[in-house]
């Protein structure tokens, strides 16, 4: 082939594996991927139908009760009873409340359901991404710090590596795993409808509750 035709063509091939590259980061970024999740081989008691929910990650607005309802609102669309901790318990020092303990157990409740982020990263367009261990299960404090360091540049998308564990209510043992990459972590808020969707849906698939969720109309 000609000199300067094959590299028109190289050059249009480049061109179209950036094109692409940006299309994918677009599409990724107000999503959430399932990677893995794990189940306890020794877990025989069925799908539950009743879950305790905690969420230690915060969105805004809302902060960690909205990042509850949204779980507790999918998993009633499954079909299954959802207890919410923040509707349960005390957050005013003068008024203390029950511990969360005696809440779990008074819930009556198959299971709990822990959601937290566990890392945040900064991942660039065209290259191999870079993760930040998590500072706090707060974001945006991780984000603000991240900005300082210079890791928030143009054309870097942002994860949130979110972990869900799932225990026994009367045990307190783990049974279940679902870890997710949470795209745009920036705004978890937008994420949370397709999280919510996607986690519920894997427990669903591992037999944890009984029916997928229904998605949102």
């Amino acid at each position: 082939m000609h000199p300067l035709r094959l590299a028109a063509v190289s050059t249009f091939v480049i061109a179209s594996v950036i094109a692409a590259g940006c299309a994918s980061v677009s599409l990724e970024s107000h999503k959430t991927r399932v990677e893995s999740t794990w189940k306890d081989p020794r877990y025989a008691a069925g799908p539950m139908r009743k879950v305790f929910v905690v969420s230690l990650m915060k969105i805004e607005p809302g902060g960690r009760d909205a990042v509850e309802d949204a779980i507790a609102a999918r998993l009633e669309s499954a079909g299954v009873a959802a207890v919410k901790s923040h509707t349960v318990m005390s957050d005013d020092p003068a008024r203390p409340g029950p511990t969360l303990i005696d809440a779990i157990r008074a819930s009556g409740a198959d299971g709990v359901l822990l959601v937290q982020v566990k890392s945040v990263g900064s991942k660039e367009s065209y290259t191999v991404g870079e993760t930040v261990t998590s500072l706090s299960p707060d974001t945006l404090a991780d984000y603000n710090t991240l900005k300082h360091e210079g890791w928030n540049q143009p054309g870097d998308y942002k994860v949130a590596h979110i972990v869900s564990e799932l225990f026994l209510a009367t045990m307190g043992r783990q049974v279940w795993t679902a870890f997710t990459s949470s795209y745009d972590a920036n705004d978890l808020a937008r994420n949370m409808p397709d999280y919510t969707l996607k986690l519920v849906a894997a427990m669903a698939k591992d037999r944890m509750i009984p029916a997928p969720p229904k998605p949102a109309s």
